[in-house]
């Protein structure tokens, strides 16, 4: 290329990698025209570099290679890399986005392939790829970096990166502007003396950075070389990634997605696709839509999602979810924790936390200090039964009591499955036990319920109405809670609904239980609980409508070995529903030694959201352990149905996590145990400094407790924020007490910035409003185009006050003012958004403004470098601060960093 000047250079580029994308448009409209077929025939090839051969004469297309044929037509190709192999021989290599497809003239490969990494790599860099079944080195020569785009029928690529080892690093504003350049002096040439430079200038040295026109995440088809190590970890990586803002670390979360559910892209690596059906054989989904991220806020949710489209990836809301929201429904609908109108679940989710103590926000030890006194209440609870078995008159239970004594002991060193699954040995014995004594009891029942219907025909009918009038009254007070050792079967106690009319059937059922629980107090000389449920029955039936004393005793005896037997066959059972009743006891013994609570809620069935994680945590974990028991034992299918089986459903082959450091360990735990057990495919990013949340983690080191093997990546080359941005940012989190990782800059030329400006005194809407409109008018008349404004308050009822004061002043110059309430209501690009400021995490704007910092300051002490942190790396260029008084001291550092304006 020595030989060539920069203009030759420059316009065979521009031409070469706009035929390219224009014969890639036009062969992608052509194969749309086609019939088409649905089914799941995969795209035949995504490397047309070796494997052209492949995707001939494919015949009628199906809907994944329509999705792909649009995604070329919307944007056919994002990059050209020129090289050099081993020999010196130079070669050109397109790079798509997505699937491509062999067109005639030109090497294509999906940036998703192992050669699409070329695209990533600096001109001067050498990497060995495979190619037709051998090794080769490539030495990248130049790089072309496109966003393609069609109007009036022609194809161009506006700020079109261009860089080679001959000539540095270009930014070409317009490749076809470029090449339609006239070469000869003529009078247009006369006119052009007329204009500034920079009016006429068609090529830019070095790489300039974008206008964000648009609000959300911005737009990085090709990774850098560090993102895209990253992005080609194995999929059974457990990794967390951190970096500055601006770093693209929820970009390469999605990208790697994409990678990752590409099945065509997944064949040059067979490992991982032995991995991927190792997984669906077990799975109802299809690999492709087997995943779920999670979000610390609903407009990031939003965001994200528009982010995925863009990468061709179908995201649906089930897809992309805050965990709040999808905690709320997999406790009710999966786990049972919480309570439905069927009277199912034992806890309800409250907003009051008064009972909580500070301390619990150390979540992990919290959640440790429960789940060791679970495990203590369950092997007490075994153990007690053993010794029930023992001291029976049967000789072949205390035979029995005496084999799983030895099975009992490992489970003191906590629960695992294959530890619970011993007792499946003797499970046929234990049940044909359970239903002789089952029958007996049944027979004594029938005796009792005819007696009863002979001495009084509508007694049945008195009890329904009596069972209603009971649950009624009941669900308006709080009652004492049924004695766990005076309970039912457990495989129908989950069939006593409560809280609505009572049916026959279910009026049976209710007066069986009542009465065995009063069998069962006799045999244990205790007492039924008056104001339960079954002691305001018993109450009610008196003692002519139950059993006389002899049935009682023996139905005392019976139940009594049933249940102990019914433990041991439906031991998981056991564990799995042993966690609300041993949190109710954990909460209060621990609310009496003043640890984790300040006391206790207002009812027993109450719960904090924290209270919930904390459940929801110990419900997946144990059931968990219990799956991988199955799993690992040859002779065993595993589970489909029950909590088990609602477990195994939510079970998902890739987990990714988005500003993990919101969340707390707890979650992050209940997000891991969620990711498949086969594959374990869990990838979190972060940045510490960005932390908004008390109980979010402070170190990567807490992610060890979730998962040893969580390794922990950083990356630093910020692409967002001005240099004079990031040198505040820095100062910022020192002044949190935090060092900012390391932050490297790209190389642009108007990387400098300007510096962030800040105002005292504005103590009201109107002086606010007033200062914001000259400021935004100041960007206005700099930035000559459309861009993304954010003003950002310190809560949700600032919102909308301060949006119309400032949307009077802005009619002014033709732009206007909107409120995003909640974090949903997001306006057009071109507006000027106020938002509440912890809704905003994740996003970026060319301009934002924070207001009544000194507000935020008094509120939150312990938190408000953080929040400054977020709100001032949220903007690209233009950063703006107002404080209702004076500058406080807590922040009187960073005034080198500010000015007065920007005029």
């Amino acid at each position: 290329m020595t030989d060539l000047n920069r203009e030759s250079f420059l316009r065979e580029t521009s031409r070469d990698t706009l035929n390219c994308i224009e014969a890639v448009a036009k062969d992608a409209s052509d194969q749309l025209k086609r019939p088409w077929k649905s089914g799941p025939q995969a795209f035949a090839a995504v490397n047309t570099f070796t494997s052209a051969n492949q995707v001939k004469n494919l015949g009628a297309i199906n809907s994944a290679e329509r999705e792909a044929l649009h995604a070329l037509l919307k944007q056919p190709i994002i990059a050209r890399v020129q090289y050099l192999d081993e020999n010196d021989e130079p070669g050109v290599l397109y790079i798509t986005r997505g699937q491509p497809r062999p067109v005639e003239g030109f090497k294509i490969a999906s940036s998703r392939t192992r050669l699409g990494r070329l695209a990533t790599l600096e001109p001067g860099d050498e990497e060995t790829f495979s190619i037709g079944g051998g090794e080769h080195d490539l030495l990248v020569d130049a790089t072309a970096r496109v966003l393609p785009k069609q109007s009036d029928g022609l194809w161009d690529a506006e700020d079109a990166e261009i860089a080679s080892q001959e000539f540095g690093n270009l930014t070409v504003l317009s490749l076809r502007a470029l090449l339609e350049k006239a070469p000869d002096f003529d009078d247009a040439e006369l006119d052009a003396a007329w204009l500034d430079d920079a009016d006429d200038a068609t090529i830019i040295e070095g790489l300039r950075r974008a206008i964000l026109s648009q609000m959300g995440l911005r737009d990085q088809p090709i990774l850098d070389k560090h993102q895209d190590e990253i992005f080609r970890l194995p999929i059974n990586s457990r990794c967390f990634l951190s970096g500055p803002p601006g770093t693209g670390k929820t970009t390469t979360l999605i990208r790697r997605l994409g990678q990752k559910t590409d099945l065509a892209a997944l064949q040059e690596v067979p490992e991982e696709l032995a991995s991927i059906q190792r997984v669906e054989r077990e799975a109802t989904r299809p690999h492709a839509s087997n995943w779920i991220m999670f979000s610390p806020t609903e407009l990031l949710r939003q965001y994200v999602k528009e982010a995925f489209a863009r990468e061709g990836q179908a995201a649906s809301d089930d897809h992309i979810r805050t965990w709040g929201e999808y905690r709320r429904e997999i406790a009710r609908d999966h786990l049972q924790i919480l309570r439905t109108s069927t009277g199912a679940g034992p806890f309800v989710e409250r907003v009051s936390d008064d009972h909580m103590a500070p301390d619990t926000i150390d979540s992990a030890s919290w959640y440790d200090d429960f789940e060791n006194y679970l495990t203590a209440s369950i092997v007490s609870d075994l153990s007690e039964s053993l010794g029930d078995l023992r001291s029976s008159k049967d000789p072949e239970l205390s035979r029995i009591a005496q084999d799983f004594e030895a099975l009992v002991e490992p489970l003191r060193s906590g629960i695992e499955g294959a530890d619970v699954l011993n007792f499946r040995n003797a499970q046929d014995t234990i049940r044909a036990l359970v239903e002789t004594r089952r029958d007996a009891v049944g027979r004594i029942f029938t005796r009792a319920q005819n007696k009863l219907a002979h001495d009084d025909r509508d007694f049945i009918t008195r009890l329904q109405e009596e069972l209603t009038r009971i649950d009624r009254e009941l669900a308006q007070q709080e009652v004492d809670d049924e004695d766990p050792d005076l309970a039912i079967d457990e495989d129908e106690e989950s069939e006593l609904p409560t809280g609505r009319s009572v049916s026959r059937t279910q009026a049976a059922k209710r007066y069986r239980a009542a009465i065995q629980a009063l069998a069962l107090a006799r045999a244990r000389r205790r007492s039924v609980p008056k104001n339960s449920r079954n002691g305001i029955l018993l109450s009610w039936l008196g003692p002519d409508r139950v059993p006389p004393e002899e049935d009682i005793i023996a139905l005392g005896t019976l139940v009594l070995e049933q249940r102990v037997l019914q433990r041991f066959a439906s031991i998981e059972r056991l564990v799995l529903r042993a966690i609300p009743r041993a949190y109710k006891a954990f909460r209060r013994e621990r609310s009496d030694a003043g640890k984790w609570y300040n006391g206790l809620p207002e009812k027993s069935a109450d719960l904090h959201w924290q209270e919930l994680d904390l459940l929801t945590l110990a419900s997946l974990r144990i059931a968990g352990r219990l799956i991988e028991g199955y799993r690992n034992t040859p002779d065993l299918d595993l589970p489909d149905s029950g909590l088990l089986g609602a477990v195994r459903d939510l079970f998902r082959a890739q987990i990714l996590v988005d500003e993990a450091t919101d969340f707390s360990p707890v979650q992050l735990a209940c997000m891991y145990e969620l990711a498949h057990p086969a594959m374990r495919s869990f990838f979190l990013c972060g940045d510490m400094n960005q932390r908004l949340t008390a109980w979010g983690i402070k170190s990567a080191k807490l992610l060890s407790w979730v998962d040893r093997d969580i390794q922990t990546k950083t990356i630093t080359v910020s692409y967002r924020q001005s240099a004079k941005l990031v040198e505040l940012a820095k100062s910022i989190a020192a002044i949190g007490g935090a060092s900012a990782d390391e932050t490297v800059l790209p190389d642009r030329v108007d990387i400098e910035g300007v510096a962030p400006v800040w105002a005292t005194e504005l103590g009201d809407y109107e002086r606010i409003a007033d200062w914001l409109f000259q400021r935004i008018s100041e960007i206005d008349g700099m930035v000559r185009q459309a861009t993304t404004i954010a003003v950002l308050v310190n809560s949700e009822d600032q919102v909308q006050p301060l949006a119309e004061a400032l949307n009077k002043r802005l009619e002014e110059i033709s732009l206007a003012a909107v409120a995003c309430r909640d974090g949903r209501d997001v306006g057009n690009d071109r507006d000027v958004r106020v938002f509440d400021i912890r809704h905003i995490k994740g996003l970026e704007f060319e301009g934002v403004f924070f207001v009544g910092l000194d507000e935020t300051i008094a509120k939150l002490p312990d938190l408000f470098s953080k929040y400054l942190y977020v709100g001032a790396t949220r903007a690209a260029t233009y950063l703006g601060v107002t404080f209702a008084r004076d500058v406080p001291e807590a922040v009187a550092p960073l005034k080198g960093h500010f000015r007065d304006s920007w005029s």
